[in-house]
């Protein structure tokens, strides 16, 4: 893909290799400018934290309390105060229904983190994409180029003959209006270009240099023929981040349908205080004690039962969400490779009208100046020559975009040259 100068809003701003803008270097930028990485990042963290609080249900609670009361005595003008303290600790000893939520908060952690892999991988996808889409409008906008200045070329040549009567004025009409249709066709390229590179700015949450490099062995992994699709599948499956996110909260949703019927064993913890109080006369009065508390709800209105019901269903769900994501991942894999296979098949066809236009523009134009070919014919030529250049352009992105899905449905990076 060939480079072409970036609009004003676009103008370099950041430090760059020689050469450009690179993929890499866009997906770098991307992952770690991006809010949504962020965001991501913290959610991890929320995660974390639940499994910390989670694991609270284990561990003793102190507290302390005190107090100081001043009272008048007797004996006029002569106050005196008792001051109270407790120190307090009650450690659970047995509460079952605990470890059920403690496996699912550590479930539901892991499923986060799982999660935050597969939030990055999507971004750098994104962000693959998106300088993609810049790379095939500074294509477009280059044949539009071209384009226009063939036409500018034809109709200083038309004038030429029309000036000599080689040629009628109606040919210079038609090649006049054809430099027009070209100039129109360039500017709303241009405006597409611009909008290219302001949605990868946006991705990238940095500004966009004016120069890009293409990524040569990217558009030359595009081009290899992707393995058996029952070996990538088996591949996806295993590797794909999502899959991990869906069994994680699978088990979570299990170990949170355990919960209720727990609440049915009797819950077990040791209490000991210990209290201190000033005594009237000055002398203090301190006293300890230890106890071992059971509580056990033997009815609770069924509840739990309830609870149990609608557990269970949600854990049936996630195991369907699960098996449906699974089918799901399937169906993109063969269709990602059915879709490669279609885009290089009209790659190469487009390569091939390329050549051919190329060819039959050069060749009207001898034929034209030799006055053998009309200026309709010229014009048409180099229509085709334009239709043909875009349609190569945008056979090359939807080829690459073909890959990048592909490499995405299978769980792998969005830089990298390897289909598994």
């Amino acid at each position: 893909m060939a480079d072409v100068a970036a609009p004003g809003p676009a103008a370099p701003s950041v430090p760059l290799a020689p050469g450009g803008l690179t993929l890499d270097g866009a997906v770098q930028r991307t992952v770690s400018r991006n809010e949504r990485a962020r965001i991501s990042d913290l959610n991890v963290v929320v995660a974390d934290a639940a499994v910390e609080k989670a694991f609270t249900a284990f561990l003793p609670l102190l507290t302390a309390t005190g107090g100081d009361t001043q009272t008048g005595n007797v004996v006029p003008k002569s106050p005196y105060n008792v001051g109270t303290t407790a120190l307090t600790v009650n450690q659970p000893l047995l509460t079952a229904s605990a470890f059920p939520l403690y496996a699912q908060a550590k479930n539901l952690a892991d499923a986060q983190r799982a999660q935050n892999v597969d939030d990055r991988r999507l971004l750098a996808f994104g962000a693959a994409n998106a300088f993609f889409a810049v790379l095939n409008a500074q294509d477009i906008v280059q044949a539009a180029q071209r384009s226009l200045a063939n036409a500018k070329a034809n109709l200083d040549d038309t004038r030429a003959r029309a000036q000599a009567q080689l040629s009628s004025t109606n040919d210079v009409t038609k090649a006049a209006v054809d430099a027009a249709s070209a100039q129109h066709e360039l500017d709303n390229d241009k405006g597409t270009l611009d909008n290219a590179f302001i949605q990868l700015a946006f991705t990238m949450n940095a500004p966009v240099p004016a120069s890009l490099t293409p990524p040569a062995p990217t558009l030359a992994a595009a081009e290899q023929v992707p393995g058996a699709a029952d070996t990538l599948v088996q591949f996806a499956l295993d590797h794909r981040p999502d899959i991990t996110v869906a069994k994680y909260q699978a088990s979570a949703a299990h170990d949170f349908a355990e919960e209720p019927l727990l609440r049915i064993i009797p819950t077990v913890g040791l209490q000991g205080q210990a209290t201190g109080t000033t005594h009237p006369t000055g002398l203090p009065w301190n006293n300890e004690s230890a106890s071992i508390t059971l509580t056990w709800t033997i009815f609770d209105a069924g509840a739990r039962y309830a609870d149990k019901h609608s557990r269970d269903a949600q854990a049936d769900i996630a195991e369907l969400n699960l098996r449906l994501l699974a089918r799901t991942v399937d169906a993109q894999v063969r269709s990602g490779i059915a879709l490669l296979v279609a885009a290089q098949a009209a790659f190469h066809s487009a390569a091939d009208g390329v050549k051919v236009a190329k060819q039959n523009v050069e060749e009207t134009a001898i034929l034209y100046r030799q006055g053998l070919a009309t200026a309709l014919e010229l014009v048409d030529a180099n229509d085709s020559r334009f239709t043909a250049d875009v349609n190569y352009a945008s056979a090359e992105f939807a080829m690459a975009q073909a890959y990048l899905s592909l490499r995405q449905d299978l769980g792998l990076d969005a830089l990298g040259t390897e289909l598994r």
